[in-house]
């Protein structure tokens, strides 16, 4: 290769260095890190989060990383979750960066445990790494799914009754910060989602979906008094940068609840017992807290075929608005007799030709 294309830095300061590097990228940003320097990431996330959260935000699969993902470096995963999606693959070595399958920097370590930083620009070197790495990406395990295996392998399973108002909001507040990927609500009652507005959950809604957290939430349809519900979520949460989807519910269900359900693995069931009441702490009973599978398994269930009854009432709606606009207008009538005027026509200049 020549000269120019390689370049090896010696003395560097590491974040600056890959800071540097970051702030020439255009489209795309692919890390193959050693878990060792999983902690620098976040550093390196932090400093230019910015630049960052511009480029996640123009597409998908513009930021990927790798690693490998174990439970003492947990935490600082779920923090590069937020920016990058990332894969785990056991026995990961090294680190190197990709930036626009361009250029590459990569961390050099001597046998005396001297640290320098290699930097290439040669195309063919470079498309090279990235099609290893692309390899390594399809057959490693996506990162939600490595750290449930993770929970499953530590946690203690435990279900908890609470009947405090405070615990619970505060839980509420803890659940929604804890969610790295996904977080279901149900309010049975169209009252509860006033109240969950009322004392801020909306707005922490809003902010984890900023963080890349897909949220649905489904609220009761009632006819009477909907449009306050919909006014308030197309306020707070139908906007392009957030990934929030509302559903309505057409049916009464038996009990009134609101569930909060986050990536699959925690769930907070709350009992509405005065659902007129306009203060959290009077309207709520007793609470169930649990992170037992059974349990999650059995409230995602019940989500899953609500938001699936949602989404074919919706569908029926649409197609009777449909049907109910252009109702009357005898647009098949219409067609016909163009047909048959049009044919009769035809027939006449074929009568004339042939005479």
């Amino acid at each position: 290769m020549p000269s120019e294309e390689i370049e090896i830095i010696e003395q560097h300061e590491p974040i600056e260095a890959i800071s540097d590097f970051i702030s020439k990228v255009k489209k795309s940003i692919v890390c193959y890190l050693d878990p060792k320097d999983v902690d620098l990431l976040v550093q390196v996330i932090s400093a230019n989060r910015s630049k960052i959260m511009s480029l996640k935000s123009a597409g998908s699969e513009r930021l990927k990383c790798i690693t490998e993902i174990t439970w003492e470096n947990l935490s600082q995963c779920k923090d590069i979750m937020k920016a990058f999606e990332l894969f785990h693959a056991a026995s990961i070595t090294g680190s190197f960066l990709i930036s626009d399958n361009q250029s590459y920097l990569g961390f050099l370590v001597s046998a005396e445990g001297e640290q320098k930083l290699l930097r290439i620009s040669n195309k063919s070197f470079v498309s090279t790494q990235r099609m290893l790495v692309d390899i390594l990406f399809k057959n490693a395990l996506p990162a939600n799914k490595r750290i449930t295996e993770i929970g499953k392998r530590t946690k203690e399973e435990f279900i908890e009754t609470i009947k405090s108002p405070v615990r619970v909001k505060s839980l509420i507040q803890e659940l929604l910060q804890s969610a790295l990927f996904e977080v279901s609500i149900l309010f049975s009652t169209r009252n509860s989602f006033l109240l969950a507005e009322k004392e801020g959950i909306l707005e922490q809604i809003r902010s984890i979906s900023l963080h890349s957290v897909k949220v649905r939430i489904l609220v009761m349809h009632e006819e009477q008094e909907n449009e306050r519900v919909k006014e308030i979520a197309q306020k707070k949460l139908k906007m392009p940068e957030l990934d929030v989807q509302i559903n309505y519910l057409q049916q009464l269900l038996p009990t009134r609840i609101t569930t909060f359900i986050v990536d699959q693995a925690k769930t907070l069931t709350i009992e509405i017992n005065h659902d007129t009441k306009d203060r959290f702490e009077e309207a709520i009973g007793l609470s169930t807290y649990s992170n037992s599978e059974s349990t999650v398994f059995s409230n995602a269930s019940i989500f899953e075929s609500l938001w699936v009854q949602a989404e074919l009432d919706k569908q029926t709606k649409a197609r009777q608005a449909y049907f109910n606009l252009f109702k009357g207008l005898k647009l098949k009538d219409e067609l016909y007799n163009r047909r048959w005027s049009n044919q009769s026509q035809k027939d006449e200049k074929s009568q004339k030709v042939k005479e």
